[in-house]
């Protein structure tokens, strides 16, 4: 089982100016996008299966839509990735 995380190092900011971070794990073919508000309130995972089930197959494109589009990302809220954040990404 071949696994990888990439930190997204780009600052984003939502249409509130408030700031996200984005964290994703590559485990064999499946993607896992992480995420969360700089206030550290707001923790939720996005998963694709396949590379194919990816329909959006651009990443600023994802993380917009989580930025900006509560229903959406209220869909994917998952406190129990809380605990993931306390790596050390640098």
């Amino acid at each position: 089982m071949k696994e990888d995380w990439s930190y997204e190092r780009k600052k984003r900011f939502d249409k509130h100016k408030v700031r996200w971070h984005f964290v994703t794990r590559y485990v064999d073919e499946s993607r896992e996008i992480y995420f969360r508000d700089d206030a550290g309130t707001t923790f939720g995972m996005l998963r694709f299966e396949r590379p194919q089930d990816d329909t959006y197959r651009d990443f600023d494109t994802i993380a917009n839509k989580i930025m900006n589009t509560a229903p959406f990302r209220n869909s994917l809220l998952d406190s129990s990735t809380e605990s993931l954040w306390k790596k050390k990404w640098r």
